[in-house]
C-alpha cells in the first residue's frame, strides 16, 4: 500500500514539474506581447509601449526602439521558422507560440523566459507543436 501512494506521489509530483516549465505566461494570450528589438521575449501589454510600424500596431519598450526598427528593419523584424529556417517578418506574421523556455545568461546563470516563436505556415506550428524538442536547443544564449 505504502509503496503505490509513494509512486503515485513521485509521479504526481514529475508531471506537475513538467507541466510547469511548460506552461505558458501567465495572463491570457492576448495580455502577452513581445518587444521586436528586445528580441522575441513575451511581457505584460500594460508595461508596453504601442507604436504603429509598416500599419501594424507593435508594441514596444519604449518608444525611440521605433527608430531602431526603422533604421535596421533586417536586425529587429525578422525571425526564423525553427522548423524549416526560412525567414519570417515578426510584425506581419500570423502562426506564433508562445513557450517558456530555460535561458542561459550572459552571468553563466540560468532561467527560464517566456519566448514567442514564429513559423511560415500553421503547418510547421502544428509540427513545432507535437515535438517543440525535436526544434529547440536550451538554453540559449543571451
Amino acid at each position: 500500500m505504502i509503496k503505490n501512494r509513494w509512486t503515485f506521489a513521485v509521479t504526481l509530483l514529475l508531471t506537475s514539474a513538467l507541466l510547469t516549465a511548460q506552461t505558458p505566461p501567465k495572463g491570457s494570450p492576448t495580455d502577452q506581447v513581445f518587444c521586436v528589438v528586445c528580441g522575441d521575449y513575451t511581457f505584460e501589454r500594460k508595461d508596453a509601449t504601442p507604436a504603429t510600424y509598416e500599419g501594424e500596431r507593435i508594441s514596444l519598450c519604449n518608444i525611440n526602439e521605433l527608430d531602431l526598427i526603422k533604421a535596421t528593419p533586417d536586425k529587429y523584424v525578422w525571425a526564423t521558422d525553427p522548423v524549416t529556417g526560412a525567414r519570417v517578418n515578426k510584425v506581419h506574421g500570423r502562426f506564433t507560440i508562445d513557450r517558456r523556455v530555460q535561458v542561459r545568461k550572459k552571468d553563466g546563470k540560468l532561467e527560464t523566459w517566456p519566448r514567442r516563436f514564429f513559423f511560415e505556415s500553421e503547418k510547421t506550428r502544428d509540427e513545432f507543436a507535437r515535438n517543440p524538442a525535436k526544434f529547440l536547443k536550451e538554453p540559449y544564449s543571451v
